[in-house]
């Protein structure tokens, strides 16, 4: 009974500790949003000089300060044809919300500094119980393919007079053509025509279509500005999508075609066979021939013959014309087997595939292919699922501070994850090589695989590389297929070597792309950069790295005593290297900064507030059959304490897990050089509980002379 007593009162004094630093750490987003629209908006000068969308060169006339006009989304016909302003700025928003306090001046200011832009969207949230401000949707920049296949644009966009009179006949005849009439106060009238199909979203199409948005870009330069802002407030009944949310319809070929699939494979002649089997079973097409390439760069003997038997048997059939095995000898080289592979092959479009994906519905290659032969579209993957389960492994790549992420992996694909981006067809930076299509010119022209980078982030580089020329890379989310990459990784990826040339190919990777550092612009700065997606605004508990203290650490030479080791105690590490790299880039030279961790952790089925929280290091060597921690030895670090209301929205069914987030400093020359491998220990302050994870996230520590 007494031991209750104190066991209660200890956990009473542990939440009410917790709720105070809750108080001081967390500022909600209704506060942040409201503080920002207090800001005063800077006035933009117009730039004297700027790029045209020929890429030439142009100077910007002295407007006058342009004029913005707010119009409901219903009314848009009213003001098509009154052309006595061109240097008005029409902005159109939905009845149902409320633009911010900011929105028109910003808009304005935004017109201003960039006259090569005609047509602006910009960011949103909800008006939630009390009129706070809450579930802000950060979209990504100009998407043209994202915007066919849903309105993302939302609630408002605003555009110059001039582009909108422009494009005022195209507008008439693109509603008559959807079967109805325009109407005499401002709204489509509904003959034949979906609910769901607004004017404005008629509108923005034919802006778009004026500003030749549906074409590859001039490099890096967008046709259609997004100010990453949140400008309008929509009412929380308000479909965000206005009725074309991302979806799954079946898309037509432009023409029939032929694909060359080239499949790396070594030893794994039964997997293969299963990738063999399901390609052939589910690709019945028409209009689509293929052949498939297989390299192999050194299997057994039994093994080899193997390759060849599935390779010689296989029914030539649903489009299946030839099977080319080629074995060559040689160190494995992810890049050069691929090209090979495109020499070899006489496809107009090129399908990279690893040899553990298994085609599990048929049409996923047409779906692929009707993307791919888009002219301003450059690669295009597919989502990706964990074999028996509903767990994502690739639903598209976004590249954050530490690299090219993989988004929502291990999420579940049974629920849509913000604002549906594991549904429909969306733009992003790039797609793994696990399953990617690209045509063959657009692949050339590239110059292929870069085959410095023989085992890792090759498939990104290539994505980079061809977004970099003006196209838009896709990811199907709309369909999937299963790959067969292990759930869980175990100390074999501890391996120093492998981590160092994995840290190696990572850095050329960004080095090569340095421009792109810690730039996406189909992936808001204000989400977060874990393989999850959540809104987080870093101002809600933003302390630079700089101001942050160095950790103090506790050597435990024989370990952590009475801990014991549990996969309860999850954790997430989101960044681990140089300060240097955080700070300035993979460019960055020397290391006088030191070190960076930061991530979350949490116990499951806690409660969060009871437990004290430590990173733990350790360092680990190569043996002959693996790797593993050295010693006993462990490094324990108290780290700065991080506000994530992002893991409390992932996490509703755990309780206090809104200061999950950690943060640390490593002062140079604290640790010896070598591979660390990071975990975490979480201790309950009621009781003498000690929990334990490592995860597989290794850090060099380099020596303190260089």
């Amino acid at each position: 009974m007494l031991k209750e007593l104190a066991k209660t009162s200890l956990v009473k004094r542990q939440i009410k500790k917790y709720n105070k630093l809750l108080a001081v750490k967390s500022s909600a987003y209704d506060k942040w949003q409201h503080a920002v629209e207090k800001e005063p908006v800077p006035v933009a000068a117009a730039p004297l000089v700027y790029e045209g969308e020929d890429g030439a060169e142009k100077t910007a006339e002295r407007l006058p300060s342009p004029h913005v006009r707010v119009v409901p989304y219903g009314k848009v016909w009213e003001v098509q044809n009154n052309k006595s302003d061109d240097n008005t700025v029409y902005l159109f928003v939905s009845p149902k919300g409320k633009l911010s306090r900011r929105a028109a001046e910003v808009i304005k200011q935004y017109f201003i500094a960039h006259p090569e832009h005609n047509v602006v969207y910009g960011d949103e949230d909800e008006i939630g119980a009390g009129g706070k401000y809450i579930h802000p949707y950060f979209k990504p920049d100009w998407s043209p393919d994202s915007y066919l296949n849903g309105y993302y644009i939302g609630s408002f966009f605003a555009c110059r007079a001039t582009a909108m009179h422009a494009c005022a006949g195209e507008y008439d005849n693109a509603v008559k053509m959807l079967g109805g009439t325009a109407g005499k106060r401002g709204t489509i009238e509904q003959v034949g025509l979906e609910a769901s199909l607004l004017s404005a979203d008629v509108l923005f199409c034919m802006l778009a279509i004026h500003e030749h948005a549906f074409a590859k870009r001039v490099g890096l330069e967008f046709p259609i500005g997004h100010i990453r802002e949140v400008l309008f407030h929509r009412s929380p009944e308000q479909d965000i999508f206005y009725g074309r949310a991302f979806h799954s319809s079946k898309h037509m070929l432009l023409a029939p075609a032929t694909v060359s699939i080239i499949i790396p494979s070594k030893d794994h002649p039964e997997l293969f066979r299963q990738c063999l089997d399901s390609i052939i079973a589910t690709s019945g097409d028409d209009n689509i021939k293929y052949d498939i390439v297989v390299l192999d760069n050194g299997s057994s003997a039994t093994n080899r013959v193997k390759y060849g038997v599935y390779a010689s048997r296989a029914e030539r059939k649903n489009g299946l014309v030839k099977i080319n095995y080629i074995y060559r000898l040689q160190d494995f080289n992810f890049s050069n087997m691929c090209n090979e592979g495109v020499k070899n092959s006489s496809g107009e479009y090129l399908l990279f595939m690893n040899d553990d994906i298994e085609c599990v519905k048929e049409g996923w290659m047409r779906e692929m292919l009707s993307q791919a032969q888009l002219k301003h579209v450059g690669v295009v993957g597919t989502k990706l699922i964990y074999p028996g389960t509903d767990l994502i492994q690739h639903a598209g790549i976004a590249n954050v501070r530490r690299g090219p992420v993989h988004k929502l992996q291990k999420m579940h694909d049974n629920k849509s994850h913000y604002f549906g981006y594991n549904r429909g067809i969306h733009n992003t930076i790039g797609a793994t090589a696990a399953c990617l299509m690209v045509s063959r010119k657009k692949f050339l022209d590239a110059g292929g695989f870069f085959e410095d980078l023989a085992v890792a982030f090759n498939d990104v580089d290539l994505c980079y590389k061809i977004h970099e020329k003006g196209y838009y890379n896709v990811c199907c989310n709309h369909i999937y297929l299963n790959h067969h990459e292990s759930l869980t990784r175990g100390l074999d990826n501890l391996d120093p070597q492998k981590m160092e040339r994995l840290s190696r190919e990572g850095d050329l990777l960004m080095t090569r792309h340095a421009h792109l550092y810690n730039i996406d612009p189909f992936y808001s700065p204000h989400l977060t950069e874990d393989e999850t997606i959540s809104a987080i605004i870093p101002r809600e508990d933003y302390t630079a790295v700089q101001d942050l203290p160095y950790g103090a650490v506790t050597i435990h030479e024989r370990g952590i005593k009475g801990a014991r080791e549990d996969q309860c105690l999850r954790v997430g590490c989101e960044y681990n290297g140089s300060m240097d790299n955080w700070l300035y880039g993979p460019t960055a030279e020397g290391n006088t900064e030191g070190y960076f961790l930061k991530g979350y952790s949490f116990v499951i089925g806690s409660d969060n507030a009871c437990f004290e929280k430590k990173i733990l290091l350790r360092l680990v060597e190569r043996f002959e059959d693996g790797a593993g921690p050295v010693g006993p030895k462990v490094y324990s670090f108290a780290p700065y304490i991080w506000y994530r209301p992002d893991i409390k929205i992932r996490l509703q069914d755990q309780v206090n897990v809104d200061l999950t987030g950690y943060k640390l400093r490593i002062e140079k020359g604290l640790l010896p050089p070598g591979y660390y491998q990071i975990g975490m220990l979480a201790v309950d302050k009621t009781s003498r509980t000690k929990l334990i994870n490592w995860i597989p996230n290794v850090m060099r520590i380099k020596d303190a002379r260089t």
